[in-house]
């Protein structure tokens, strides 16, 4: 599943990626991605009970390092979740995979020609 969205002159190829399933995790294996369209500021958030948990940590997170109030939700998931940066700099792809090495090279395939991973980390 990918779309794109175009704000202010940056383009997110990355949907949010919800679950089929949601459910409470101890201690946590939640993990979510956020993006400022306005700053360019990167959140990534790991280890959260649930995916609403990870989602609002990421946005919140985001707003605040970016001081901004527009930060969007670009994936969560569990597992290993990856964001990179497209060669223009106006690219960003956001993915969750099972492993850290795929979720790099969906989120390069998605942010296409000369991307660059940005953030990525395993939950867990």
């Amino acid at each position: 599943m990918v779309s794109a969205l175009l704000a202010a002159g940056w383009q997110t190829a990355a949907p949010v990626a919800h679950a089929d399933i949601d459910f409470y995790c101890r201690p946590g294996c939640w993990g979510a991605i956020a993006a400022s369209p306005s700053t360019g500021e990167e959140a990534i958030r790991l280890n959260y009970r649930t995916r609403q948990q990870a989602e609002d940590a990421a946005v919140l997170w985001c707003d605040v390092m970016g001081k901004t109030n527009d930060c969007q939700v670009l994936t969560s998931g569990l597992g290993c979740l990856s964001i990179a940066e497209g060669g223009d700099g106006n690219a960003l792809a956001a993915r969750v995979a099972l492993t850290l090495d795929a979720a790099d090279a969906a989120a390069l395939d998605g942010a296409g020609p000369g991307s660059k991973v940005d953030l990525h980390d395993c939950n867990g």
